[in-house]
Parts: structure tokens; C-alpha cells; sequence
């Protein structure tokens, strides 16, 4: 099949769509992505990119197409523009760019925003191409969540938008099993839903010989590892609260490391510094997935939160997956889908999203535990 990728992300930027692309690829189908300019999360467009813009035309022998956009910032204004910014591109420079080209069947990526299914639609009106959406954000619950919709007439035109986007969709794939529930409450045909969870990083599946020489080893330490996006999703008021009460209680022994970027990077490091707990928090930038497992190899447990929000009880995080393909003990502070799967598999200690004195109490349980009892997780 002539497969076209539509997708506001795309290598180098760090996506499951990018493995999804090159499989598709493996299988014998021919694959176009378009995307836009390469500029998460640091809110600012690759130099790389920009010194050598036609060295990112190709990856691994998917063609890759792309539009202008303006670069997301640090700052929800900037965001929105940067959302809509590539739904315009890609709804004008790209239907120009793809006018020649057929295509079999039109894949979207849809994480943040749903704006991207506005080009998909269109290519797919003119083309009479069918099309496939697989959604790991649901809008407008997202956009409510994070307190960016205030107004009703807000809320009513986004879920009208969502709606009509939706019904353009021959299949739906949902990320989580309560995806299902949501989308079918908006009177989207159950037929056309289908569970579609993430995988594991398959990089992570590598295991290092060596340590990150960035991270100093600390004999006798409870070293901890958030590794992803640092954003208002991820709760780190809570998570700073828990260390807080853990430094109040005089433990020594322990060491957050902080992996990672996104838009609440400067203030983690700013309140950080404030809560004089710099010598337990460490934050360090972002690095190449090809890297990840020589920085879980200083891991003995692995954090992952999010805020008490409705949405993010449907959101199973798709780090989730490769926390457990590495096979070392899983913190949480989250609730609903996500927790009751950590829970099942028995991967390790979940609390409630918020609970942060719950999240310090399991922390100071297993930081006195014997590292060997710990792979029994």
C-alpha cells in the first residue's frame, strides 16, 4: 500500500510514530509522512534543522514532507499558534505539496492537537482516500483539563470540531480502553473504535553495559528516575511536596533524577532550588532514547504521575510501557487505567494522583528495602 503519515511531530523529534513508520515501511508499503518543522520540546525549531534542513527529508526510507509552522515557546499563547499554525501548512503548502501524489490510506497521529484530523480531512475529500486516526489525547477533555478552555461557548465549539473531525474517520484507534468509553459518548459510531495501546520503546529493551556518565554514581543511594515530558500534566508540585517531607525527615539516602524536557522545566528547577533540595532533585536535559537505558541502569525504581484530572485517569502514559519492558520497580501517583494496570501487573507501589504524602511514605518504604527484594516487583 501507498501509505501517507500525517503527524504535527516526526523524527527527530522523539514519537512512537516514527517506529510505526519504519514498520509500516518493513512490511513492504511505501511510506510519506507530513510533518512539520522539528521544534519539541524545547519550543524552539532543531539547529540542526536549520544549519541542514535537507538531512531530514528521509528517514530510513520514509519520505518525509514538510510545512512551516511557528515554534510552540514556552507559553500557552505560543502553543496555540503553533497548533494552529501547522493545521493552516498543512492544510494549504501541504494538500499543494501532496496534490500530485495517491496515496491507499491516510494514517493521523494524533497526540496534542486534534487539529491535525482538519488537513487529514481535506487530503481525504479530494483524494477519496480513507483514513485512520490514532488518538493518544482526547480533546476538548485535554484542553479543559489544563484549564486553557474557561468559557462554554469554548467548550461547545471545540466538541463540536472534535465531533465532526471524528466522523471523517473510517477507524478510530484509542490508546486506552476508557478512550473507547469518552469517544463513544460523543456519538461516534462503536464499530469504528478500536483498542490500540502503545508498545515499549524498543531501544529501551537494549540493556547498557555502562552507566550515564552524566549521573554520578552515590553508593548506598535510592536513586529514582522520571524520565519524559515536564509539563502541568505530570504534577510536579506534588512530586516536589513529597521530596520535601522525605528531606524533613532526615532521609539522606535518596536521589530524584530528572530526565527530560517540556514547558514546566524552569520552574521545577527554580522551586527546586527554593526548597533547598537541590542535593536530592537532580533535573538533566533531554537525551537520545538510544541513550535512556544507560540512565535506567542507575535506576532502582522508576516515577510516573499525573495530576487528578478526569482525562488523565482514561491516559495510560506511554512511558508506561517501557517502564515495564525495563524491568525495574514502578512508582505511581496516578489514578484509573493507568494505576490499575501498574497494579496488575504488580510492578511496583501506585498512590493516589495528589497523594503526595502517601508518595513519600512508599519512597521511604523502599528506600529501606534490600535492592534484591526489589526485583521481585
Amino acid at each position: 500500500m501507498n501509505i501517507l503519515i500525517i503527524s504535527q511531530y516526526f523524527w527527530p523529534e522523539n514519537f512512537r510514530i516514527n517506529q510505526l513508520s519504519t514498520a509500516l515501511l518493513k512490511k513492504g508499503n511505501r511510506v510519506t509522512v507530513l510533518t512539520g518543522l522539528p521544534n519539541y520540546p524545547e519550543g524552539k525549531i532543531y539547529e540542526s534543522y536549520v544549519k541542514s534542513p535537507q538531512k531530514y527529508n528521509d528517514f530510513n526510507g520514509v519520505e518525509i514532507i514538510r510545512v512551516p509552522l511557528l515554534p510552540r515557546r514556552k507559553n500557552k499563547f505560543f502553543l496555540t499558534l503553533n497548533y494552529f499554525s501547522f493545521c493552516f501548512s498543512a492544510s494549504t503548502i501541504g494538500f499543494y505539496k501532496l496534490w500530485k501524489k495517491n496515496f491507499d490510506v491516510i494514517f493521523v497521529f494524533q497526540t496534542s492537537p486534534v487539529l491535525v484530523g482538519i488537513p487529514s480531512s481535506l487530503i481525504s475529500f479530494f483524494k477519496k482516500t480513507p483514513q485512520v486516526i490514532w488518538i493518544l489525547d482526547l480533546w476538548p477533555e485535554s484542553l479543559e483539563a489544563l484549564g486553557i478552555l474557561k468559557y462554554n461557548w469554548q467548550k461547545i465549539f471545540f466538541r463540536k470540531l472534535v465531533k465532526f473531525i471524528y466522523s471523517r474517520f473510517s477507524y478510530i484507534l484509542c490508546q486506552s480502553k476508557s478512550f473507547i468509553k469518552e469517544i463513544e459518548s460523543k456519538n461516534i459510531d462503536r464499530k469504528k473504535l478500536i483498542f490500540f495501546p502503545a508498545w515499549a520503546d524498543t531501544e529501551i529493551l537494549k540493556k547498557s553495559n555502562h552507566y550515564a556518565p552524566e549521573i554520578k554514581i552515590k553508593k548506598g543511594f535510592f536513586n529514582i528516575i522520571f524520565s519524559g515530558n515536564i509539563g502541568e500534566a505530570q504534577d510536579f508540585p506534588s512530586i516536589i511536596k513529597a521530596f520535601k517531607i522525605l528531606k524533613k525527615r532526615n532521609i539522606e539516602n535518596i536521589r530524584l533524577i530528572i530526565i527530560g524536557e517540556g514547558r514546566m522545566k524552569d520552574w521545577v528547577r527554580k522551586e527546586v532550588a527554593f526548597q533547598n533540595l537541590s542535593e536530592i532533585i537532580e533535573i538533566h536535559g533531554k537525551f537520545p532514547l538510544q541513550r535512556m537505558s544507560s540512565f535506567f541502569k542507575h535506576a532502582d525504581a522508576l516515577l510516573v504521575s499525573l495530576s487528578d484530572k478526569k482525562l488523565f485517569s482514561m491516559t495510560i502514559p506511554g512511558k508506561i510501557q517501557s517502564y515495564l519492558a525495563a524491568g525495574i520497580p514502578i512508582i505511581g501517583m496516578l489514578n484509573g487505567e493507568a494505576a490499575n494496570l501498574l497494579i496488575e501487573a504488580k510492578a511496583g507501589k501506585v498512590c493516589d494522583a495528589g497523594d503526595y504524602q502517601k508518595l513519600a511514605d512508599i519512597i521511604e518504604s523502599l528506600s529501606s528495602e534490600n535492592k534484591s527484594k526489589l526485583l521481585e516487583f
